[in-house]
């Protein structure tokens, strides 16, 4: 009788794995791997939404620094597309031959912004960058300049400030 059960059980669990696969034919999605520069975080959110829903397509966005993503990328890291957040980046990897021929574009330009509590004492919008070397301006903080265009950028227009 065990035996029996046993045998009953197995043959229904075979049957009902196969009732699952002929109720669900669809063809199963795609995958489409991006590395995305971290200042894209809150629109691409949204853009993998709908790019998802109108496209038989699952998205996996990561987000860091660009120069995290592109040393990655150097070391054969699994990504499909890379948002960078400079040019640079992206033109470096198609001097090596690790991208698709015409596959690079600008998508945005950005800006750099100050930002200072509207109880600062120094007025940004009238002195410029040059307010941040104000006595009251205990720290600065900046992208890593090391990973992130906009690290470099900063840099860069705080030395000609």
């Amino acid at each position: 009788m065990k035996r029996f059960v046993a045998a009953s059980a197995a043959a229904a669990l075979l049957a009902a794995a196969g009732c699952r696969q002929s109720i669900d034919r669809r063809p199963p999605r795609a995958r489409v791997r991006v590395a995305a520069a971290a200042d894209l975080n809150a629109a691409m959110g949204d853009l993998v939404a709908r790019f998802s829903g109108s496209h038989a397509v699952d998205v996996e966005a990561s987000y860091g620094s660009s120069g995290t993503f592109y040393a990655q990328l150097l070391n054969e890291a699994p990504f499909d597309v890379f948002f960078s957040a400079d040019l640079e980046y992206p033109r470096q990897l198609a001097a090596r031959g690790l991208t698709l021929d015409g596959g690079e574009f600008q998508y945005a330009i950005g800006r750099l912004v100050v930002w200072v509590p509207n109880s600062s004492s120094v007025d940004v919008g009238r002195t410029g960058l040059k307010g941040l070397a104000a006595a009251s301006i205990a720290h600065v903080s900046i992208a890593n300049p090391d990973h992130a265009p906009y690290g470099r950028a900063a840099v860069a227009a705080l030395r000609s400030a």
